[in-house]
Order: C-alpha cells, then sequence, then structure tokens
C-alpha cells in the first residue's frame, strides 16, 4: 500500500479496510495485495504517459519557439500586409519600431521560457514532501484543546483525547502507548502502556481517538501516550514524539 501512494495512487480504500482489520473486523481479505500491486502498476503507467505527453508538449512548443525566432521577420510582415495590405506604404526611416528585434527583449523572454519549462517539470514530477513530520497532542473530554483534569480521585476514570498528524509524505502505521508514570524521565518510558490505540494515516491525515485511563496511585501522576510506528518492514519504532499530563491523584 504504501509502495501505491508513492506511485501517487489513492489507496483510500485499502487505508479503510487495513484500519476495519485494526479495529478487529476481521484479517485482511487475500485480495488486498493483489489490489494493492494493480493500483501501484496503474499509477507507475499513469505517471509515465503524463511525463511523455508533457515532454511531447514541451517538445512542440519548444520547437515553434524556434520557429517564430527564426522567421519572426517574415511573420511580422506577413501579417501586416495581410492587415494592411490595401493601405498606402510610406517609406520609413530605417528605424525600428518594435521590441520584437531587440535583442535583450529576447533575451527575457527566453529566460521566462526557461522558467516556465521547470514549473512544468516540476508539476508533472509532482511536489515533495520537504520537511515531513508527525504529529502527537492531547485533548479534553470534550476533544478541545483545554478542560484538562487537574486533580482526581483515586481509582476515577480519567476521559481524554489522543490527536494524530500524519504529514510523512505517505502512509503510516500509528501506534499509541498510554502509559502512566510518577516519574520525570524522558519518553519511552520502561511502563508497560495501559492502552495502546492504532490507525493507519494517509499522508496529511488527522486522527482523533478518545481513551480513558485509571489512576489507582495517590499523589502526582502524569499520563503519556508515546507515538510510535510500525515500518513496511514490520519493525515497531519511537517516533521521538510523545504528549503528556500532570493529574494529582487524591486518597
Amino acid at each position: 500500500m504504501v509502495e501505491a501512494a508513492s506511485a501517487g495512487a489513492n489507496v483510500t480504500v485499502l487505508a479503510d479496510e487495513f484500519n476495519r482489520a485494526l479495529e478487529g473486523g476481521g484479517p485482511l481479505g487475500p485480495d488486498f495485495g493483489v489490489l494493492a500491486q494493480r493500483l501501484a502498476e496503474e499509477a507507475r503507467w499513469s505517471f509515465f504517459v503524463s511525463v511523455a505527453v508533457g515532454v511531447v508538449v514541451l517538445a512542440v512548443v519548444a520547437v515553434a519557439a524556434v520557429f517564430l525566432f527564426r522567421y519572426r521577420r517574415r511573420l511580422v510582415g506577413w501579417l501586416w500586409l495581410k492587415a494592411w495590405g490595401g493601405g498606402v506604404l510610406r517609406p520609413g526611416g530605417g528605424k525600428q519600431r518594435t521590441l520584437l528585434f531587440d535583442e535583450e527583449v529576447l533575451a527575457v523572454v527566453a529566460a521566462v521560457a526557461v522558467v516556465g519549462v521547470a514549473l512544468t517539470a516540476s508539476l508533472l514530477l509532482g511536489p515533495a514532501v520537504r520537511e515531513p513530520f508527525s504529529a502527537v497532542g492531547l485533548l479534553g473530554p470534550e476533544g478541545r484543546i483545554g478542560g484538562y483534569p487537574s486533580e482526581v480521585a483515586a481509582g476515577a476514570p480519567v476521559r481524554l483525547q489522543v490527536y494524530v498528524y500524519n504529514h510523512m509524505g505517505a502512509p503510516v502505521w500509528f501506534v499509541v502507548y498510554v502509559k502512566v508514570s510518577n516519574s520525570t524521565g524522558e519518553p519511552p518510558l520502561p511502563e508497560r502502556p495501559v492502552v495502546t490505540l492504532q490507525r493507519l494515516l494517509l499522508h496529511n491525515e488527522t486522527w482523533v481517538e478518545p481513551f480513558t485511563v485509571v489512576l489507582n496511585s495517590t499523589g502526582r501522576q502524569r499520563v503519556v501516550a508515546e507515538l510510535w510506528a510500525v515500518y513496511p518492514n514490520g519493525t515497531v519504532a519511537y517516533t521521538g514524539r510523545y504528549v503528556q499530563l500532570w493529574v494529582n491523584v487524591r486518597g
């Protein structure tokens, strides 16, 4: 699926099926990989055709520009005669009356043409993600920033929501480990997660998921949400992103 998305295919259907499987909707169907491979091949072929068409169009434009530049005087004269052939010709002073033959103006036009070709090529190749990143955040019970509980009774449920954003340029399978600790150590924490959330996000897609934790130990505790990722080779790695909330737990 990552390969198909990198080739430019629309993998929304595949992502939905994958997330249904993560939510317990059953294993992926046997045609999942076949469909992903077919979408990747179709996307590569479409990209090849679009590049070929773009190259042909640019070549035609370049040939036409060279032709117009080479025969510009004849063309101007021919157009002038077509427009004013029935009029009276008057001798001129031998000075050019158009910027068409000015070499500096032609140089500027050529530079603009080069820039246009470069922009067209960049559009054909597709914009790349300059600074890929992912983000994780904690939202209050109402799904907004704010309204976080600052003090709760031991054993009482704490309801929060996790927010994840994918700007990695490709689909990413994210896993959020929610941990409870009274230490100030830097994540990833050694404690076992009390809640595990996971979802595959497409590029530029966000995910908000509610969860509940119960804080049984009294004192100052923190709820930490660590963002991990499952890569195509099957490895699970910490992204270095986390968010935390300190809560006073009373007995």
